[in-house]
């Protein structure tokens, strides 16, 4: 017992001592965190290689010990402080411009076509107050176009190149994958177009599946051009032609072509930025400032009074409490937290999310229709918001979405993996006494039976016809039309407002607006709805208990890893994006 004592007591001082040094360290880490200070004539920068994403980043205590002892813990930029400080320095006399610079890196959930919208239309709003934009880039493709033709001038370097070759979907398809190592899998469906557990079963896309893809490729794919030609003064038959002839342009043939002022290299680049500021040439200008120190310096610090709750739903919907996806207990807490907040008027929600667990995602849907019955609920629609992302969303008092959203597909699969096969090769055999003929029928080591198959048929067809109801309850729509364009079909934003899914095409402030105005708001705060670990917690994680182990490697084999990982729900029915679809 002494000695019990004796460790206990020796493993809690420790403890102590451990945490009162990482409160040290966080406290010298923030200590001088004094907001910048904006200067006459400042030149805003824009990065657009740094990853935008929809919600913050909640940086825990061991990335803010990392940040203090020197250690980078990854680069991102959140959407809303973007187009905050795009409209505010828009008005700022003290902002001379803004340059550009950057290729877009588009990776899992940042820097989705519908925030990149957003973030050009802020852009072309702060153009239009009369400030110069200026682009340079060495190289540019689909995306980086799209976004530096909202400047006024597009410089590119004369040894540089311009990809314009279209879009292009790439699915990974797991079958012979499965065969070999002894995976096989048996699904459940409903839909023509619920095509998700075609990387499972073929080697390539079935028929339906590709002519719903090439549509919604074709109609996001118009967007950019239009986009591009309106800004450029360019006639879009002409792009599209040269995407289907050329694909790829010099530098000096985008310049001949109008689709680029001119090449210069980026020390003309920053003559031009200096006569901007009113540098002197050679010197450096010190008057520049990244668009993120900029929010730091005009960001509001009080958050009393009246509130408008702003709630991310980014990622696959899980069952359970994960934070890191779209965890369907922790966001259940988060609107109720909300929803019985008094000084929270109204909710917007924005939904970046590709689906996944059916139950996770009516758990959620259940607080979004009792938040209705209190005060408004707004749903703003990232870059996806499909299957189980618009089953969230169906009952909201309005729904907005950018015309390169990618929603619907409501449709319902199951899906029932085993490892017979594998175990039997490695001389592995599993024998089970059982009390009913089903009592395992949850089990990975055996195939379903008929019966079985027949039973999660029957589960998956009622989940189905509860998605339908849902939907045409939540719209207002008649259930047969719902039906119609039900079938698991993914529509581009601009279609789904035509066929009634949604409400309005616009982005997350349009939102905010939206529900500001419905609970006769003028005076607001927008505050974003995290919830903090405890310091205990945090301090456990920091010391390697409850961790989760996050795998390493090729995004190949990280994307094999992710599609593993969904096939973890036990009940093995999923409101899901027929894929994980990767545009390029």
């Amino acid at each position: 017992m002494k000695q019990f004592l004796k460790m206990f007591l020796a493993s809690g001082t420790a403890l102590l001592v451990f945490g009162l040094l990482v409160l040290m360290v966080v406290a010298i880490s923030f200590g001088g965190s004094d907001k910048p200070e904006v200067s006459e004539k400042t030149l805003l920068t824009l990065n657009l290689g740094v990853p935008i994403s929809d919600k913050p980043l909640s940086q825990s205590l061991q990335d803010a010990v990392r940040g203090a002892m020197g250690e980078g813990v990854g680069e991102t930029v959140t959407l809303r402080s973007l187009l905050q400080a795009l409209d505010e320095a828009s008005r700022d006399e003290r902002v001379a411009g803004l340059y550009l610079h950057g290729n877009v890196n588009r990776a899992g959930y940042y820097s989705g076509w519908a925030a990149l919208k957003e973030v050009r239309d802020a852009i072309m709003r702060f153009k239009a107050s009369g400030k110069p934009v200026i682009a340079y880039e060495m190289a540019l493709d689909e995306a980086g176009l799209y976004m530096m033709t909202a400047a006024d001038d597009l410089y590119m370097n004369p040894m540089g190149y311009l990809e314009f070759n279209g879009f292009a979907a790439q699915i990974m398809f797991f079958k012979g994958a499965f065969e070999k190592y002894g995976v096989d899998v048996q699904v459940t469906r409903v839909g023509k177009y619920k095509s998700a557990v075609e990387p499972y079963l073929l080697d390539g896309m079935s028929e339906a599946n590709r002519e719903q893809l090439e549509l919604l490729l074709n109609d996001i794919f118009d967007e950019t051009i239009n986009s591009v030609a309106e800004a450029r003064d360019l006639d879009p038959a002409n792009l599209r032609a040269l995407a289907n002839t050329d694909g790829v342009l010099t530098a000096a043939d985008a310049v001949a072509r109008g689709i680029v002022n001119q090449t210069l290299f980026y020390d003309d680049v920053l003559g031009k930025l200096r006569e901007l500021t009113g540098t002197e040439a050679g010197e450096p200008i010190e008057n520049q400032m990244s668009i993120r120190s900029y929010y730091d310096a005009i960001k509001p610090d009080s958050t009393d009074g009246d509130q408008i709750a702003l709630i991310y739903a980014e990622g696959g919907i899980q069952d359970g409490n994960d934070e890191q996806e779209v965890g369907g207990d922790h966001l259940a807490r988060l609107l109720r937290k909300a929803r019985e907040d008094e000084h929270v008027k109204a909710i917007v929600l924005r939904v970046n999310s590709p689906g996944g667990s059916a139950l996770a995602s009516d758990v959620i849907q259940r607080e979004t229709r009792l938040i209705k019955g209190q005060k408004p609920i707004v749903v703003s629609m990232g870059t996806v918001a499909a299957s189980g992302g618009y089953w969230i969303s169906t009952y909201a008092d309005e729904i907005f979405a950018l015309p390169n959203t990618i929603t619907g597909s409501i449709g319902v699969f199951g899906m029932f993996p085993n490892v017979q096969r594998l175990m039997n090769e490695h001389g592995i055999n599993v024998d089970v006494a059982k009390t009913s003929p089903m009592a395992d029928v949850t089990s990975t080591y055996r195939p379903k039976t008929d019966a079985e198959l027949a039973v999660m048929q029957r589960f998956v067809d009622d989940i189905y016809t509860q998605f339908l109801d849902k939907v045409s309850e939540g719209r207002g729509l008649e259930r047969d039309h719902v039906a119609e364009i039900a079938e698991g079909r993914v529509w581009s934003g601009t279609q789904a407002l035509e066929l009634g899914l949604i409400d309005k095409l616009g982005g997350v402030n349009d939102a905010i607006a939206s529900a500001a105005a419905r609970a006769n708001l003028t005076d607001y705060q927008v505050t974003e709805y995290q919830v903090a670990k405890g310091m205990q917690e945090e301090i456990m994680e920091m010391l390697g208990f409850e961790s989760t182990v996050k795998p390493t490697g090729s995004e190949e084999f990280l994307q094999i890893w992710r599609e593993l990982q969904r096939l973890q729900s036990s009940q093995g029915i999923y409101a899901r994006l027929p894929y994980e679809l990767t545009i390029r």
